[in-house]
């Protein structure tokens, strides 16, 4: 006698959220441990990017039924095209909404990277220059970008974003960064043929 089990699952994947624990995710890593700390780093504001994105597409086909033709937009475009809809107001002059900006010229630099020469110079002591003569480096801004305090303040503004945008919404039932759900099941199977 054969005993299997039919195993049936379904489940309801908010993506957004799913990056938007990646990022954290990489961030920890980055702050517990130095060893590829800048990688670690460029991940999570990359994936907080991505999160952001991934929300807007989520909001967005709960206020507008054409949301097909405007997520072809920037996420600068859907997160303007969001804002108004649910009567806020978008500015990027200033913290939180300024990250915005910020963020997604560093996730362009990286999406869109090309090879270049930097060229960079300072004046320094011959004794700091002795101790370690690798510790100045010529970098780009992106580079320049990946540091704890930008991906800690990225996800702190990230979050405020779309908190309030999402309360604005005032989509019933549902919270900001809460993952999907998930049913699953089994069946005995029983092969009285064997």
């Amino acid at each position: 006698m054969n005993k299997n089990v039919k195993v049936t699952a379904e489940r309801h994947v908010r993506t957004y959220t799913e990056l938007w624990h990646t990022s954290f995710v990489l961030l920890e890593l980055g702050k517990e441990d130095e060893r590829g700390r800048h990688h670690k780093l460029m991940g999570s504001l990359v994936f907080t990017a991505f999160a952001f994105e991934a929300y807007l597409n989520h909001l967005g086909p709960s206020l507008f039924e054409t949301w097909s033709h405007i997520e072809r937009l920037s996420p600068k475009a859907k997160f303007e095209v969001l804002a108004e809809r649910v009567g806020l107001k978008a500015d990027f002059g200033c913290r939180p909404q300024q990250t915005i900006i910020r963020l997604f010229g560093f996730r362009n630099d990286i999406a869109h990277g090309k090879s270049i020469t930097l060229k960079d110079m300072r004046i320094e002591s011959l004794e700091v220059y002795q101790k370690d003569p690798w510790s100045f480096r010529a970098q780009t801004d992106w580079e320049k970008y990946c540091t704890i305090e930008n991906t800690e303040r990225a996800r702190e503004d990230i979050n405020s974003v779309v908190h309030t945008l999402h309360k604005a919404s005032e989509i019933k039932d549902e919270y900001p960064f809460l993952h999907g759900f998930e049913i699953r099941g089994g069946e005995l199977i029983i092969d009285d043929n064997n």
